[in-house]
């Protein structure tokens, strides 16, 4: 703590010497030791000019955007109605409660909404028809948030010109990339929609980011979160052109270059010096967006309702085991009313899976690793979870680590927190599930273990004392060489120390495979109102005899809390006759509403009714004219 109040102290009497026209003192990247924000442009050049050069970066001029003259800040300010009687219906998919995160289908129990390709098509779910479609001209819509009456697209624009000035004579200077014969310029586009009028949906605002690419982003109390890492500076730093911009309609349509006082850097590990984009807006109204650079950059996040945590990896040099380590460096950031704030840092061994891999709880931040190191001659393989207090401001401080996590050669395939109590399922030959004991940060426990072929890539919790695990079935074969043999989707009974395995449903195929494995926003569960059991549907891409052949389709069944798993349905959009454009009508997302099962692919959208041997109702055909 004081610490943190000696470097707000230093902070304060820099601003006030920059408020009183004296010179700043330029930041040496080699010797930053905490977080702080840049004063004017000429600091923040100052210290990328030393950077590129230490690292021996090629770079390349152009005329600068005239920001270098005089020690300022530029200013960031510029000079039919839906029923109100929803059905009950399944949710996307999300890891935290209260903490939203975006998908390409999701209802309201009254309209479907879907995002495919440049495209958002707003679908009645009755009759199943659209109602209005709105078309992303200039990119691609990747997913997109529903709140109340608000849809929040979020996309990647790329802008093509055989000109240099892709945004016209009368806009600023493009951040222009060369391919072949043409420039364009990239960036993440969110819109806004209105859609209170079903068949009039309105733009309501629009954000852009340039050179940004979006990592993940969250929807928290009405407000989204952009984790987005800018490049530019990166790839080619170039005179006038390294501070990030971006438009927020609610105060500009043109390019606003971000002021240097909402530029920070880090402690360097001195790889990189990209830019970590953290914007943050609210849904409804027109309060203008926060929007804040890092020097630095995020690969997975895990978000609660109170931190954002952002993960990077590097190979970190041990003078004294004379070899490169992997690292996980934890960047942690408070969400402090709709605001990112930084707060602390730390590095744990090794790197995480997923977000899974990640978890708060009362206060403490935990992380399961894989690492591996070259020992005596051999790769050697380690799994823990590292537990940090994260409780108070300014606070990230690892209190334990629990190692002893698989056997030699096992990875980390899967993770899922749960309050007290951890799971992780590591893998070579057979799957070991451990319980682990997490209600004492400063003492983690192995309470028990479970052994079966294959592998568990996604564990789902239904409730305290049942668990699905979605993966692979394994085996050894005459060279003994571990192969997988298809799809594997297992329910465990994890109320005890030691989980327990109660019944499996397999798919077979050797190149079989479930987008569950690494996307689980195409896990779908549903529980009926005053129901003793959830429906779940999942997606397995199966291939033929002939390699070539493929089908994916929606396999739905019921889990009931007495713990059963009983096959449902297998639903499908292919035929003989298109077997071969497997692309087109692979189901990839599935939603649920009252009684009846919707599942969608690139070019239509099918309904099933669930309570009549899931048979077929109606089909809509998505136009892309």
């Amino acid at each position: 703590m004081k610490r943190l109040l000696i470097a707000l102290i230093t902070l304060f009497g820099t601003f006030s010497l920059v408020a009183c026209g004296l010179n700043v003192q330029d930041i040496d990247y080699k010797e930053v030791e905490t977080v702080g924000r840049f004063q004017t442009y000429k600091q923040l050049k100052s210290y990328l000019d030393t950077f590129y050069k230490d690292n021996q970066y090629i770079t390349r001029n152009v005329p600068s955007l005239g920001i270098m003259d005089g020690d300022v800040w530029m200013s960031a300010e510029a000079d039919s109605t839906q029923s109100s009687e929803l059905k009950s219906h399944s949710e996307s998919n999300d890891q935290v409660d209260g903490v939203n995160e975006a998908d390409t289908i999701l209802t309201d129990g009254t309209y479907i909404y879907v995002v495919s390709q440049d495209r958002f098509f707003m679908i009645e779910a009755a009759s199943l028809n659209i109602t209005d479609t709105f078309v992303f001209e200039s990119g691609y819509l990747e997913n997109m948030y529903l709140a109340g009456d608000k849809v929040v697209l979020i996309g990647t624009e790329t802008v093509y010109s055989d000109s240099d000035d892709i945004f016209g004579e009368t806009s600023s200077p493009s951040r222009d990339y060369i391919f072949m014969p043409y420039y364009y310029s990239y960036g993440t586009r969110v819109f806004v929609l209105d859609v209170s009028d079903a068949q009039n949906i309105q733009i309501d605002k629009t954000l852009y980011f340039e050179s940004a690419s979006l990592t993940q982003s969250r929807l928290i109390d009405g407000n989204v979160f952009l984790i987005m890492n800018n490049y530019a500076s990166y790839y080619g730093y170039r005179d006038g052109l390294y501070v990030p911009r971006y438009i927020d309609s609610t105060v500009s349509e043109n390019l606003t270059t971000l002021p240097a006082r909402n530029i920070y850097y880090m402690p360097s590990d001195y790889v990189s010096a990209q830019y970590l984009i953290l914007a943050s807006f609210a849904v409804e109204g027109d309060k203008k967006a926060q929007v804040d650079a890092y020097l630095g950059s995020a690969y997975q996040i895990y978000m609660s309702k109170e931190n954002l945590y952002c993960t990077v990896y590097r190979y970190v040099y041990d003078e004294v085991a004379m070899r490169y380590l992997e690292t996980t460096i934890i960047n942690r950031f408070a969400n402090e009313n709709g605001v990112l704030v930084f707060q602390a840092s730390a590095s744990v061994a090794g790197t995480p899976l997923n977000q899974f891999s990640m978890d708060e709880h009362e206060g403490h931040f935990r992380i399961a690793t894989t690492c591996h190191h070259y020992l005596e001659d051999q790769w050697v393989i380690d799994n823990q979870i590292t537990i940090f207090d994260a409780s108070e401001p300014g606070v990230l401080e690892q209190v334990s680590e629990l190692t002893g996590l698989g056997k030699p050669g096992e990875r980390i395939y899967a993770v899922r927190f749960n309050g007290d109590v951890g799971y992780v399922v590591t893998f070579v030959q057979t799957d070991p599930l451990y319980k682990v004991d997490l209600s004492d940060p400063l003492d983690p426990e192995i309470l028990g273990e479970w052994y079966e072929d294959g592998v568990s890539d996604y564990l789902h919790l239904f409730g305290d004392d049942l668990q699905i695990g979605v993966g692979r079935q394994a085996e050894v074969n005459m060279y003994g060489q571990t192969v997988f043999t298809g799809v594997k989707i297992s329910l465990y009974d994890v109320s005890g120390d030691a989980p327990v395995g109660i019944d499996t449903y397999f798919v077979s195929g050797s190149y079989s495979y479930t987008p569950v494995q690494y996307d689980h926003k195409a896990f779908v569960s549903y529980e009926p109102d005053d129901a003793d059991y959830v429906y779940m549907a999942i997606p397995i891409l199966e291939y033929d005899s002939e390699y070539y052949k493929s089908i994916q389709s929606v396999y739905v069944f019921k889990v009931g809390y007495e713990g059963s798993l009983d096959y449902l349905a297998k639903l499908t959009h292919q035929t003989e006759d298109h077997t071969y454009a497997y692309w087109y009508d692979s189901i990839e997302r599935s939603v649920m509403i009252g009684n009846m099962i919707y599942t969608v692919s690139y070019r239509q959208i099918q309904q099933y009714q669930m309570d009549d041997d899931f048979n077929f109702v109606s089909r809509l055909a998505f136009d892309y004219e």
